[in-house]
């Protein structure tokens, strides 16, 4: 999955949105993607991110576990761009406790954000993507696998995350719509700072592989959980 001059043709022009794009793998994917001839929409929840150097970008601050704020969003690439023809679900926040003093807000903060927030985002790109034969490629955990102490919320968004996406790349079918997600282990970012796991890679190897599910992945992956080591 080294660099590939055809995949750049393969996204040239092509519009793609990325949630989480502010810092980490989120960043990292959207200057991958820009580096293969991506256009894109970035957002991201505490502030608006920086689009890399050059790129024909529109950038946003919004709350995916919002509905209005992702509507606004998509409606804002749609005037801009006139649609999405991949959407990466990467936006994700962790909450770490054991499971008697995880509070009620601290669980419905994960599931909003990483659960829910996929489910919104999708949803709205949907009716584009349709159109277009469309991508949706999903930043899942290796945690979607297996249990991990203190973790519970995590866990439970990552392993429905990797649901909610294969359920969709069954509704995709029909309409050529491609599903996939990417279950890295640890990665170096600000995230696995607040665990007791060691990065075993870099941003930028996770979007190395989600640009390969974005362009050149066969159709006859669709509905797949990639995981993803280091």
């Amino acid at each position: 999955m080294g660099s590939d001059p055809g995949a750049g043709l393969r996204l040239s022009g092509k519009v793609c949105a990325v949630t989480g794009a502010s810092r980490g793998i989120g960043r990292a994917i959207a200057e991958e993607l820009h580096a293969h001839g991506a256009k894109l929409s970035l957002c991201a929840l505490r502030s608006v991110p920086e689009a890399p150097a050059g790129a024909d970008a529109l950038s946003a601050r919004c709350d995916v576990a919002d509905a209005n704020e992702v509507a606004r969003w998509f409606g804002e690439t749609e005037r801009r761009f006139g649609g999405v023809d991949v959407l990466v679900l990467n936006a994700g926040v962790l909450e770490r406790g054991a499971v008697a003093e995880l509070s009620e807000a601290q669980w419905d903060r994960v599931l909003d954000t990483n659960l829910k927030g996929a489910f919104l985002c999708a949803r709205a790109a949907w009716p584009a993507l349709a159109r277009r034969k469309g991508r949706i490629v999903a930043v899942g955990s290796i945690s979607g696998t297996l249990g991990t102490a203190q973790a519970a919320a995590y866990n439970a968004s990552k392993w429905g995350l990797t649901g909610l996406v294969k359920s969709l790349a069954e509704e995709g079918r029909a309409q050529g719509v491609f599903c996939a997600t990417v279950l890295p282990s640890a990665v170096e970012t600000d995230m696995v700072r607040q665990t007791p796991f060691s990065p075993q890679m870099q941003p930028q190897d996770v979007a190395r592989v989600v640009r390969f599910l974005c362009a050149e992945a066969p159709f006859a992956m669709t509905g797949s959980a990639v995981e993803v080591f280091g």
